[in-house]
């Protein structure tokens, strides 16, 4: 954590101390990932005996010469979820790629749809450098109120929390996956699968995710 960062963040949550679980669902959550079909976050156990260590049983397997990884971007605002969006081979996702692929097909009509259910909508999106340039004049154009979001704070963005679901999740069902394709429909489904409930459990989290921000003096949290 940079320390200039500190007081930013501690500012940004002492902002939003008052706000209500009616403000938070008018909050659009945005991000991107990666997944990888080398494994996921499970980890796997043996019990052995000292003279098994290295007893082909107790060897878990290395996939690193054929991995490959995808990026994905998603949102979610109150029990709404956007479509995944898997970002095309290894392109380097700058503004113009993040407009054609991401805010026009998918975010912009989300939004719209966020903005019906819930009232007037703001749009979380950190600062990666694809989110602004052209993604900046896109938003100006379709009127976007986007939330002014403190550097270095995966703690404060609620969907940081479903990609650790999704990758606890795809470990325990599925454990490596061969190919791409096979990784995208497994992601689907995950993603599909989260109920509202979790959302709303990570909305009501937000005064939690405040105040540990504050009492860390903007230093990290447990979350």
């Amino acid at each position: 954590m940079r320390p200039y960062n500190r007081p930013i963040r501690v500012a940004w949550c002492q902002e939003r101390l008052n706000w209500t679980r009616d403000d938070w669902l008018r909050v659009l959550w945005t991000d991107e990932s990666t997944f990888s079909t080398a494994g996921f976050s499970n980890r796997s156990w043996v019990t052995r005996k000292p003279s098994e260590e290295y007893h082909p049983d107790c060897i878990d397997e290395t996939f690193e010469s054929g991995r490959e990884s995808k990026m994905v971007w998603g949102a979610f605002c109150g029990t709404l979820k956007s479509d995944l969006v898997f970002i095309p081979g290894k392109a380097k996702v700058d503004s113009v790629l993040y407009v054609q692929k991401v805010m026009e097909p998918q975010l912009v009509p989300f939004w719209h749809k966020a903005c019906e259910e819930y009232g007037w909508v703001g749009i979380v999106e950190d600062g990666a450098p694809g989110h602004k340039g052209a993604a900046r004049q896109y938003r100006e154009l379709n009127e976007i109120e986007s939330i002014k979001w403190p550097a270095q704070s995966p703690d404060l963005n609620l969907i940081e929390a479903l990609w650790l679901d999704m990758e606890s999740e795809l470990g325990e069902t599925w454990g490596r996956i061969s190919n791409i394709p096979a990784l995208e429909r497994a992601l689907n489904m995950v993603w599909q699968g989260i109920p509202g409930e979790r959302l709303m459990d990570l909305i009501n989290s937000m005064p939690q995710r405040l105040q540990a921000v504050i009492d860390a003096g903007g230093g990290a949290t447990v979350y």
